[in-house]
């Protein structure tokens, strides 16, 4: 039997990045099991085996060592092919568990911290990450700037991940399955014209993100021109918490929440607004591109994988309200946008999930 141990922090990212996986994988004859942490978590149905692991989010030394220890445990009860840990906390309780005799150790970064940090935050987050890679058998990076950053000594054990990340469900968020008169209904519920241009961002109300700058541009924009629109997908993040206003008293501002299928709320918006500075290899970008929806996008490591400036999108430099309004405002005249959204259709099977399951399958038979 094959059988293979995820290793996911979040049981949220399992759910929304690998659950795909895991269904893939046990139609092709693997035991799939997850160990994630599952305490206050809604759980669903699923075709893997879930095991609860309290990893933390945080760089909590005592946790992470019980996390490893329970994680030492588990790989002897269900004995797997593999173990494959995602994220760097989920390699790292990885790397912190004993080893287990004909148990292959893998990982993935879905960005490394490292290169990004500053300061002593750099060097902390770059021994934890080296220390992680060293450890394992085989692991993964997702852009050449993060394999740039790894040291040669320690770029034995690492490879760049083929495709893009995790990839989308290119197969639901199609353009083509939702009419005009879906549009139309979704637009009229949120009091928004045909003819109203509409942006749209998706993902956690963070800094590092980008949410307040592009709230604040959104704003300065909307001072100019009372026909545009601006749709908040998620909502805030504990860990990173906000001072934010009140989002439903802000002229043209439309917060729906977390949802779980933004497909609908993408499907009537014009473009992406999300100016992260930190990303892997962004979920909610591939799912704008496959939609067809043109990304305004700060030329940040994932930002600039994906979106090519002028061609299906747009890169800019400045990190500043100002300079982002102006983007907004460009993208709003822009002519060629049609030809942008055409060019993010063409990418739409190099984004597949699909690539990514085929890609891990043929790693873990390695």
């Amino acid at each position: 039997m094959k059988r293979l141990l995820i290793i996911v922090p979040v049981y949220g990212s399992y759910r929304a990045f690998l659950k795909g996986l895991a269904a893939w994988l046990t139609a092709r004859g693997w035991e799939v099991h997850v160990a994630t942490n599952l305490t206050d978590a809604k759980v669903e149905a699923d075709v893997a085996h879930l095991h609860d692991i309290a990893m933390p989010r945080g760089a909590n030394p005592l946790q992470l060592l019980r996390a490893s220890r329970s994680l030492t445990t588990l790989i002897h009860e269900v004995q797997p092919t593999v173990v494959h840990a995602h994220f760097s906390v989920g390699m790292l309780c990885l790397a912190l568990a004993r080893r287990v005799k004909g148990v292959r150790y893998l990982g993935t970064f879905q960005g490394m911290r490292f290169p990004l940090a500053t300061g002593l935050s750099r060097w902390i987050f770059k021994l934890i990450e080296c220390f992680s890679i060293l450890r394992l058998d085989q692991c993964w990076v997702l852009t050449a700037d993060d394999y740039g950053a790894v040291p040669k000594g320690v770029r034995k054990k690492c490879a760049i991940q083929e495709g893009y990340g995790f990839g989308c469900d290119t197969a639901h968020f199609d353009p083509a399955r939702f009419s005009e008169s879906d549009k139309a209904k979704l637009r009229s519920k949120l009091d928004i014209s045909d003819e109203e241009f509409v942006f749209i961002y998706v993902g956690r109300l963070t800094a590092f993100k980008g949410f307040p700058l592009a709230l604040e541009a959104f704003q300065q924009l909307r001072k100019e021109r009372n026909d545009v629109h601006f749709l908040v997908v998620g909502e805030p993040d504990s860990q990173h918490p906000l001072d934010l206003p009140d989002l439903n008293l802000i002229p043209g501002v439309h917060p729906v929440g977390w949802q779980d299928d933004p497909a609908p709320f993408l499907a009537i918006s014009n473009t992406m607004v999300f100016p992260s500075e930190r990303e892997g290899m962004p979920v909610c970008l591939m799912e704008a591109l496959s939609m067809g929806i043109p990304p305004i996008v700060y030329n940040a490591r994932g930002g600039r994988n994906l979106v090519s400036n002028g061609v299906n999108g747009i890169v800019f430099e400045d990190l500043s309200e100002s300079a982002l309004c102006k983007e907004m405002l460009y993208a709003v005249a822009l002519k060629s946008w049609s030809d942008m959204r055409a060019q993010c259709l063409k990418i739409r099977g190099c984004i597949s999930d699909r690539r990514f399951y085929d890609y891990i399958e043929r790693q873990l038979t390695q």
